[in-house]
């Protein structure tokens, strides 16, 4: 909103430069060219480009009805201006310099014409236009450093959230643990006391041998509940341990938000290989969440041929590839790749993104 009220406002000033015109009713064209030159700046935020087109041409049209410079001509400096600092590519700034040095030369060439002098009319007005393309690319200099490092701390801040979540998945992993740990060895002392007590009772003894048999039965329902419901928070255990495979990658992705396509498939693998193979898809997310920048997608790739599953994860993003020494993630994918004999491979392409390649030997 106050972007739009500045653009009204320059707008508003460059109009008012109207009144201080001379001889603008002859003829009337003149005035309407220039009021048309003004009224368009009120898109040049949105359309720098098509503005700074429209400004020009007018620009040109008053100098063939009436050779003369005008005050409001100002707005093809404004236009130039705009197209510099809003443009995403420079080469239309560049474009929009060139251009404003040839309307530099015309207004000189036509102050000539009506008794001026050429090259006090070409210093003074090239001075000003050099000195309003430059202010425009330090400004746009400066937004767009200030761009990117709005972009960096967002992709801080979901680097930190994702390593929080991290975090707290392991803690509660291994509270479960101990929690499972601790209560199923009580239930199960409990069960198995109940039910000796009850081979020790004497026959006749129905009621006392009922109760035990009673307090075995629920214990065991105890003990199956709580496995049950533990399960959703424990992690993998020595003991009783949930098989994570490439099934669980999809829930893996929505849980982070990261844009995931798997193609292929990998068809049956044993648990060693199941669990390889989604640890290095579970590892190239977490880069690309990292280092890819913000709207990266990855795209995996399954292969399976010849006794070998080949794993191929790219993803899209324009993120500073990872420096100095390898982390831990590829280290550990190369050492699970080892692991079974198979090769590995990452590194950055050149049409831009980041690659990890697997293949390791399947069973049949």
């Amino acid at each position: 909103m106050r972007a739009r009220l500045f653009d009204i406002g320059v707008t508003a000033c460059v109009l008012a430069l109207l009144y201080l015109e001379r001889d603008l009713a002859r003829p009337p064209a003149v005035a309407a060219i220039l009021a048309a030159m003004a009224l368009a700046l009120l898109f040049r935020r949105a359309y720098p480009v098509p503005v700074a087109v429209v400004v020009c041409g007018l620009a040109l049209a008053q100098l063939a009805v009436r050779p003369a410079v005008r005050m409001v001509d100002i707005a093809a400096l404004i236009a130039m201006y705009s197209v510099v600092k809003y443009q995403p590519r420079l080469f239309w700034g560049v474009v929009a310099g060139a251009g404003a040095g040839v309307g530099v030369v015309l207004a000189a060439a036509t102050e000539r014409r009506n008794g001026g002098n050429f090259w006090t009319v070409f210093a003074v007005l090239g001075a000003i236009t050099v000195a309003a393309w430059v202010t425009a690319f330090s400004v746009r200099t400066r937004r767009l450093y200030v761009a990117s490092l709005e972009e960096r701390t967002a992709t801080l801040e979901r680097e930190r959230d994702h390593l929080a979540r991290l975090t707290a998945a392991d803690e509660r992993a291994a509270i479960a643990r101990e929690l499972h740990d601790v209560v199923a060895h009580s239930l199960s002392v409990m069960i198995v006391q109940a039910d000796g007590a009850a081979y020790t009772l004497d026959p006749a003894a129905t009621q006392a041998r009922q109760a035990l048999d009673t307090i075995a039965a629920t214990g065991r329902d105890a003990l199956t509940d709580m496995r049950r419901v533990l399960s959703v928070l424990r992690g993998p255990s020595a003991d009783d341990r949930r098989r994570v495979g490439l099934a669980d990658v999809a829930e893996l992705a929505a849980a982070s938000g990261l844009p995931l396509r798997v193609l292929g498939a990998a068809g049956p693998l044993g648990a060693a290989e199941e669990l390889t193979a989604y640890r290095i898809v579970q590892e190239s997310m977490t880069n690309t969440l990292r280092h890819a920048g913000a709207g990266a997608t990855l795209t995996v790739r399954l292969e399976r041929a010849g006794g070998r599953l080949t794993i191929t994860a790219t993803d899209d993003g324009r993120g500073p590839a990872p420096a100095g020494e390898p982390g831990h993630g590829l280290v550990g994918m190369r050492e699970r790749v080892a692991m079974h004999g198979g090769t590995f491979a990452a590194g950055p392409l050149d049409e831009g993104g980041w690659q990890v390649r697997a293949s390791i030997p399947v069973s049949g």
